[in-house]
């Protein structure tokens, strides 16, 4: 059985890149500007596709996996549709080949479960590409949340016309849905979610709301028929709220200065003031307000970058293939619930005629 390949401590990662389409062609360029790394190749079952990205990178291109393009490489980028992911990312790790699957990991929990399976029986490393999870404004966040209480996900995206072989649930709102659950170290309680098809033939729209063992609930809120782009992320936890907007690379934190007593404030002599000295100055008298610095790193750029290390170093990858199936459990449930919601509303209307 073939065992994971490592570099030399002297030696480049040597990386392909499987399925350039609108996301692989920036993995591919990241690798080819990240010192450590040497892309070796670019695969494309669109042959016109890959060889002109290979052209513009001057790296050499392939429509397959072949064993001898596989021969001697460390690790790959699988950016591949989802329901193909299983199967490329299989190939890879059986040769040896650590991998970087995008989210979602694939299209079912058992394929997760699977693919997770044959990257342990190989030693591979296998990270799941939840970018997310390396955004400057995410990561700006994480050192102010603390046991949170109630999380807000707003996912909002005009229709792209990719991956509508896809739910939104899998396509975008598992992007929250991994946040939520690094942030929310518990297990699910509850869960309930609606969503229903506008455009494509799986669900466009999806709201769910998880309640967590812990007590802390998240609502999640996505959409991709919308007419402009929002993304955010509001986080309350016992002392402070933290407002992320994903879209305009900015974050606020809103926290009670020490000593703050509600009981001791009088509430109604306060909304008097209000009126005549408006709410900011009374808002900072018991409450600090302050702007997250936010960093321009790319998050591609840290999410290759950490995954080479993983790769490198044998080390526990960011971004782990557990995590990725934990991801893909919840996704699973709020469809599952999705789809026992239409089935209610479908029985409902019959009977009603």
């Amino acid at each position: 059985m073939q065992r994971a390949r490592r570099p030399a401590p002297s030696e480049p990662v040597k990386v392909l890149v499987v399925g350039v389409g609108h996301l692989g062609k920036q993995h591919a360029r990241v690798y080819r500007e990240l010192d450590g790394a040497r892309l070796v190749a670019v695969v494309d079952t669109d042959l016109e596709k890959s060889k002109a990205v290979a052209t513009n990178l001057d790296v050499p291109f392939s429509h397959e996996l072949t064993p001898a393009l596989l021969e001697g490489v460390h690790a790959a980028s699988v950016v591949t549709p989802t329901p193909t992911h299983l199967q490329v990312a299989s190939t890879l790790v059986e040769a040896g080949v650590s991998v970087l699957v995008e989210k979602p990991m694939t299209s079912t929990l058992a394929e997760a479960r699977e693919l997770l399976d044959v990257a342990r029986e190989h030693g591979v490393t296998l990270q799941v590409g939840h970018i997310e999870r390396f955004n400057p404004v995410v990561l700006a966040a994480l050192p102010y949340i603390q046991d949170p209480v109630f999380i807000e996900c707003d996912r909002i995206h005009p229709f792209s016309f990719r991956s509508v072989e896809t739910s939104v649930v899998l396509d975008l709102m598992i992007h929250d849905i991994d946040i939520v659950l690094n942030l929310v170290s518990s297990p699910v309680a509850n869960l309930d979610a609606v969503g229903t098809r506008v455009l494509s033939g799986t669900e466009d729209l999806a709201n769910a709301r998880i309640t967590f063992e812990n007590g802390c609930t998240a609502v999640f809120k996505s959409s991709r028929v919308a007419i402009q782009k929002s993304r955010k992320m509001r986080i309350f936890c016992p002392s402070s709220y933290t407002s992320l907007d994903y879209v305009a690379k900015t974050g606020m934190r809103i926290s009670l200065k020490e000593g703050y007593d509600r009981e001791k404030i009088d509430f109604k002599r306060m909304a008097t003031l209000e009126e005549s000295q408006g709410a900011y100055p009374l808002f900072t008298q018991y409450f600090n307000i302050e702007q997250l610095p936010i960093s321009s790193e790319e998050p591609l750029r840290g999410e290759l970058q950490a995954f080479l290390l993983a790769v490198r170093t044998a080390q526990e990858p960011v971004v782990t293939g557990e995590h990725g199936v934990q991801a893909i459990d919840i996704a699973t449930r709020i469809l599952d619930q999705i789809q026992q919601s239409q089935e209610a509303f479908l029985r409902r209307r019959h009977e009603r005629r």
